[in-house]
Order: C-alpha cells, then structure tokens, then sequence
C-alpha cells in the first residue's frame, strides 16, 4: 500500500466517523458537529502515519499526517475539503473531487477502503474520538502570535485566540516572547494558519489553565 493510497483511506475512514457522535447517534445536516479524532495509521514504507482530523461544524475537514521514520524523517501534510454523512459513513471530498470514507464506530472512527468497504486487514485502521486532558507545556505570546511547546513531546503547537492563556501570561510578568511553563486543560488538534491556504497543528484550550515562571520543560516536574 503507497502512501497515496493511505491517505485516500485515512480520509475515508475519517468521514465515517463524522457521521456519528456519542453512541453513535444519526447525524443530520441540521446537527452541528466539531470533531477531532486521531491516532497512527499503517504505513507501507515508514513506521506509521500520525494522524489528526477535524471535522467541523460548518462541514468542512482539516486532516494533517505525518508519516512517521520515513527515508526523509518524518515528513508532515496538510489537506482539507468538505465531509458529508453518507448512509452509515462519513465522507471527505477534497477539492478534487476524490472522495474517502470513514465508519462510526464506538464514537471513534474506523477507515474504509476507496470504494467504501471495510479494509479486510489485522492492522489497526481506527482513529479515537480526542478527549481533552491536563496538558503541560511552555506558552509564548508576541504580536498577537501564540505558540504552545508540549513537555513531553517537544512539539509546538499554533494556539488559537485564547483570551485566558493570554491574559494569564502578561500576568506571569514576563517580557512578550518568553516561554512559560503551564498547565492547561485542552486537546490538540489543527487549524488555518494566518497564511491563507496553509494549517498548523494546534492546541485548544478548554478548561483550567496554572501559569508557573519558576519551572520549564526542563525541570523534572
């Protein structure tokens, strides 16, 4: 299986699961939906694909993969289109008109094959509902840009307009730019970059958030 081909199959299995919220109730055109699943996908020629999808409420789709220990290392796309539910399944089309299917199942989401049908394979093809979770990490904050730098991962995430993660850093007294440890209940996810036509991996705050200058990533917490 070529790399093409997996991502045809993430999306597909991303559709499916759009379709469904919960126990995998019936979702209408009529009922909103703003959904983020994930997880790592097989790869033909890398280690494994990590992936992240947003399904949003307006009916459009974000899905960002990385192919994991590849030749090149780990090499990050971006692509998004329109998802639909269709029948049982939920499915992307990009603006290409190549379409991907996904099947709810459990409230997460399970990739199809191209034409739909389930992928007759022991590998796991299964993207999880995410749920947020106390997440740690340093914040910065310059010129209305705000970044999020995970802890345990050393990944940096875009932070959406967050008046909470802002206000409680220019109350950490700290000159505009500087890294702050945090805490924050939240979830990552992808968004639009400012640059039009391009995205970033995110961070979405939800809850609680504690701001401590005295510690860093560095520090053994």
């Amino acid at each position: 299986m070529n790399k093409k081909l997996l991502t045809a199959l993430v999306a597909v299995g991303v559709s499916a699961l759009v379709g469904c919220q919960g126990n995998l109730v019936q979702q209408t055109s009529s009922q909103p939906m703003d959904q983020t699943f994930h997880g790592v996908l097989p790869c033909a020629d890398c280690s494994g694909i990590d992936t992240t999808l947003l399904l949003d409420d307006d009916g459009t789709y974000i899905l960002e993969q990385t192919y994991l220990g590849s030749r090149d290392g780990d090499q990050s796309f971006f692509e998004s289109g329109q998802w639909a539910k269709d029948g049982e399944k939920i499915r992307l089309a990009k603006s290409d008109d190549q379409k991907y299917y996904y099947l709810p199942k459990d409230g997460n989401l399970v990739m199809l094959d191209m034409e739909g049908n389930t992928i007759e394979s022991s590998f796991n093809y299964e993207l999880k509902r995410v749920k947020p979770e106390k997440l740690a990490g340093e914040y910065s904050y310059i010129a209305d840009a705000a970044s999020f730098t995970d802890c345990s991962t050393g990944k940096r995430y875009d932070v959406p307009e967050s008046l909470d993660l802002e206000q409680g850093y220019h109350q950490a007294g700290v000159e505009g730019g500087t890294p702050v440890y945090v805490e924050v209940e939240g979830y990552y996810s992808v968004s639009p970059s400012m640059e039009d036509g391009l995205f970033n991996s995110a961070l979405v705050q939800t809850g609680k958030i504690h701001f401590d200058k005295s510690k860093s990533c560095n520090m053994k917490k």
